[in-house]
């Protein structure tokens, strides 16, 4: 959704919501000049702010409201305390432009930093829940500095001239996370692999952090760095969640079945049925019966079975094969019809 959209449907919303409990924002420096980085090709530019001590990445438009956020950025900054019950105002329902309604928080963002030099505190914000970018500034926070006017790349605030640089300590591990989590959220794996780098460079990484990194260096290709990130995951976790340790240890065996290292991968993948069988409380016996079908449980059965085929055993690969395709997987079924195994 379009940041131009969204302020022009819940600007409105905002103010009437927080007007009777919020205080007016007030700026620790009105003067600054603050560069627009573009995001994309379509039109769309970012700033560099932090809220409450968290940098997040922030998406501008030239719109007369003031700040909404992502559901996934809104729980990140609840749940790690950047975001404090008594600033919470209240829940709304507003009209989205697709037609559709939105319930979501309204809430005081205690303070704002918006590039080296402004400091804005007591801004109005709200959640929405459809919002797919973190976090959505307006035109609003800079006019209530005392004026704004927009020259090219730049927003320029009050006089430019004399500019002090603000210090607000900042939390480089938290603004990393949250960078991390909203760059997977979208999809942008590249970059979400960067900051999980970063993190681990910072030993910050915690169980599901390292699990996450793990998962995007699998399904990325990045095999040997998947492989140390997801041995460096299971010394300490494995047993603690047999759903993480499942995904672990499939995506462990993919890697290193790319890296044609046969025997650690069908080690990995042995181990990833296993812990599947006890997740779902079934069993060889029970797929034979026809009792349980998962596409998940069955692409391991069936990439065990390639495994075992380029190792040239033959009978494991077939009922590998066999209970794959017992399990719906396709790619199995079409296998087994291909070479005549009955399954």
């Amino acid at each position: 959704m379009k940041a131009k959209s969204l302020a022009s449907t819940i600007g409105a919303v905002i103010l009437s919501v927080l007007s009777l409990d919020a205080q007016s924002p007030s700026a620790v420096s009105g003067r600054s000049v603050v560069t627009l980085q573009p995001a994309g090709e379509d039109g769309k530019y970012t700033i560099e702010t932090s809220v409450n001590g968290v940098g997040v990445r922030t998406y501008y438009t030239e719109e007369n409201w003031f700040v909404s956020m992502s559901t996934t950025t809104y729980l990140f900054l609840y749940e790690n305390g950047y975001i404090h019950d008594e600033d919470v105002k209240g829940i709304t329902t507003l009209k989205l432009p697709d037609g559709s309604s939105s319930k979501g928080a309204a809430f005081v963002i205690r303070k704002l930093k918006i590039g080296d030099h402004i400091l804005v505190t007591d801004i109005p914000a709200f959640v929405v829940s459809k919002q797919n970018v973190p976090f959505i500034i307006g035109s609003s926070v800079f006019e209530s500095l005392g004026g704004v006017t927009r020259e090219g790349d730049r927003i320029v605030t009050g006089d430019p001239d004399g500019i002090e640089s603000i210090a607000e300590v900042v939390d480089p591990v938290d603004s990393l996370r949250l960078a991390a989590q909203t760059h997977l959220e979208a999809e942008e794996y590249s970059e979400a692999i960067a900051c999980y780098s970063a993190l681990k460079e910072k030993d910050a990484l915690n169980m599901l952090s390292e699990y996450q990194y793990a998962m995007l260096l699998g399904i990325t290709g990045k095999d040997n760095e998947n492989v140390s990130v997801s041995r460096d995951w299971l010394a300490p976790n494995e047993g603690k969640s047999m759903t993480m340790d499942y995904w672990i240890l499939s995506g462990l065996g993919a890697s290193y079945a790319r890296l044609k290292d046969n025997s650690k991968a069908i080690e990995s993948l042995e181990k990833a049925v296993s812990v599947y069988y006890r997740l779902f409380n079934t069993s060889e016996k029970g797929i034979k019966a026809g009792n349980f079908r998962d596409d998940n449980l069955g692409a391991t059965l069936y990439r065990l079975g390639r495994v075992y085929a380029a190792e040239g055993k033959v009978s494991k690969t077939e009922s590998n094969c066999a209970l794959a395709a017992k399990c719906g997987y396709q790619s199995a079924i079409d296998f087994c019809k291909q070479y005549k195994i009955k399954y």
